[in-house]
């Protein structure tokens, strides 16, 4: 493969070369990712890396289309929207596609969407029956939707004995999550320089320290910045950052006791949100089952067994009890394992943009819990 751009593809990818650049973009087109599960947010997360042109996306999923399929996985066929070689509308009849493999359906959608990118599907493999054999011919692993905690802890040791970085996401209604295992990243980030330089050896969190800070003399701008850091800059002159993160395996995460330690009771009380202990809630819960027939009510969590499980997540993550209120436990309760498109929107938008800002190494990526919390309108990121 090349090392430069072709014509064509400067063209095609043009104005998110201008985002994000040219060397981005080639490394974009060297990246070969697994996508595991392809249901509302896997669907976002193929799309828009897809639409970035990256090289290889492989995505394994066994799954059969289900009635609740349609609501928000926007691959899937849709008569409504088809016409016939007559030129008439679809029947409209989705059910004709209930209990059928979804993969082979949706791949030429897929493909349409940028014929650059070598697609390829896999429904022969559980997620169980994954090995290093396989994963080992990809760069990276993103998978989604999966709520057995012992095959999520077996397919991480796998990918960190390859050190290939994982990515895990998934959704409850409202609310979602982003769990990541990046090994370890080195990023180059880019500020104006204040008043008063970093520093190297500066822990920004747990888990990301600055190791190495320079003066970029080239920047030519002489205007006063105001940066994130709220540090003014007249110099002119920028400062190129090199933050080093350091990930811990996702089985320590769900142990994790780091919480107490980098916030104080107050902040344990006022500013932990209660989404965190209940995503972790639901890796206890056996995901309830759902066929044409089920009420929608049947499909709710139950309550009681909600918060017993919550109580115990606290507990191991000594966190306050009291943060969850009556509210989301009942949100939790109705919403639990179902999906909804706006959501599925930003979290898989997140996911990309973040394997996207992973590959470019021009900036510290998730690390290594995101909660979404559509409620108060917030993604807080934790370092467990």
């Amino acid at each position: 493969m090349s090392e430069q751009l072709s014509a064509d593809e400067i063209a095609l990818y043009d104005r998110q070369i201008r985002l994000w650049g040219t060397s981005t973009q080639l490394k974009l087109r060297s990246t070969k990712i697994l996508v595991i599960n392809l249901g509302a947010i896997g669907s976002e997360i193929v799309k828009n890396l897809v639409l970035g042109g990256i090289n290889t996306i492989e995505i394994l999923d066994n799954s059969t289309i289900q009635p609740q399929d349609f609501a928000a996985q926007f691959f899937l066929p849709n008569n409504d929207a088809e016409v016939n070689e007559n030129g008439d509308g679809g029947s409209g009849d989705e059910s004709s596609y209930i209990g059928q493999l979804k993969l082979p359906l949706v791949i030429e959608k897929i493909r349409e969407l940028n014929n650059r990118v070598n697609l390829s599907i896999n429904t022969d493999m559980t997620i169980d029956q994954l090995n290093g054999d396989y994963l080992k011919k990809f760069d990276l692993i993103i998978a989604t939707e999966i709520n057995n905690k012992q095959e999520i802890f077996q397919l991480n040791k796998l990918t960190r004995d390859l050190n290939i970085p994982m990515y895990l996401t998934g959704m409850h209604g409202l609310f979602g999550y982003i769990i990541t295992d990046l090994i370890e990243h080195e990023s180059i980030v880019t500020k104006p320089k204040g008043n008063v330089s970093r520093q190297s050896g500066v822990q920004l969190s747990p888990n990301k320290t600055i190791i190495n800070v320079t003066t970029d003399s080239s920047s030519s701008s002489t205007t006063t910045t105001t940066t994130n850091d709220n540090e003014g800059s007249s110099s002119g002159k920028n400062e190129l950052i090199t933050i080093k993160d350091q990930f811990v395996p996702i089985e320590s995460i769900f142990v994790s006791k780091k919480l107490p330690t980098q916030l104080t009771k107050k902040q344990l009380t006022k500013k932990l949100s209660p989404v965190l202990p209940l995503i972790f809630t639901l890796f206890e819960i056996e995901r309830p089952t759902f066929d044409k027939n089920t009420e929608p009510d049947l499909t709710s969590i139950d309550i009681e067994l909600l918060k017993q499980k919550s109580i115990e997540i606290c507990h191991k993550f000594e966190i306050p009890q009291e943060i969850i209120t009556e509210q989301y436990y009942e949100m939790f309760s109705r919403c639990a394992f179902t999906e909804f498109a706006p959501i599925s929107a930003i979290l898989g938008g997140t996911v990309a943009q973040d394997v996207i800002q992973y590959l470019s190494g021009k900036e510290s990526p998730i690390n290594n819990v995101l909660i979404l919390d559509s409620i108060t309108s917030e993604m807080p990121i934790y370092s467990l």
